[in-house]
């Protein structure tokens, strides 16, 4: 029995390097040898793996200009359009994603505590029936609704979240 337990760790270990040494990136190449394209020597710097555009120094790329406050001006037929002017708009938060997430936290939270208590319980519960203790089903009983309780906290609290979304109760 021991011959077997020792050829599947050694085949475990060798899968799990295997699967390692597969995973491992491979060193970025310059698959289209940026200077003999150009033919200029002085612009491959060792770094270029091919995929990145070398540009002048002033390219004809228009000025970015970042939002500026004002008023919101007239809209449709009425509008009109200045080159150059951007308008900070209103930003919405989802205040929904927000809760949503809150509540994953805490049914993440729930499930940890649910089968890091139940677990125990039940497994103390079998030692105690083992021992022929009187409240050793108690135990079993508890440890069990703490272990299915902890699991079906998060699927619960997604599909109320999921409910109400779909029943536009957050709008």
């Amino acid at each position: 029995m021991r011959v077997s337990i020792a050829n599947a760790l050694v085949r475990t270990t060798l899968a799990a390097g295997t699967v390692l040494a597969l995973s491992v990136p491979a060193l970025a190449q310059d698959a289209f040898d940026s200077t003999a394209a150009t033919g200029n020597q002085t612009n491959n710097t060792g770094n270029n793996t091919g995929a990145q555009t070398q540009q002048g120094g002033n390219a004809n790329a228009p000025q970015l200009q970042g939002a500026t406050n004002g008023t919101i001006g007239p809209q449709g037929g009425d509008a009109t359009v200045i080159q150059g002017v951007n308008t900070a708009g209103t930003v919405r938060v989802n205040n929904l994603a927000n809760l949503e997430a809150l509540l994953n936290i805490i049914a993440n939270g729930m499930e940890i505590l649910g089968i890091a208590w139940g677990g125990p319980t039940m497994i103390w519960g079998f030692m105690n029936m083992a021992a022929g203790t009187q409240d050793a089903l108690k135990r079993i009983i508890w440890g069990a609704a703490g272990v299915t309780g902890g699991l079906a906290t998060p699927g619960c609290i997604n599909w109320l979240v999921a409910s109400c979304r779909d029943a536009n109760l957050f709008s």
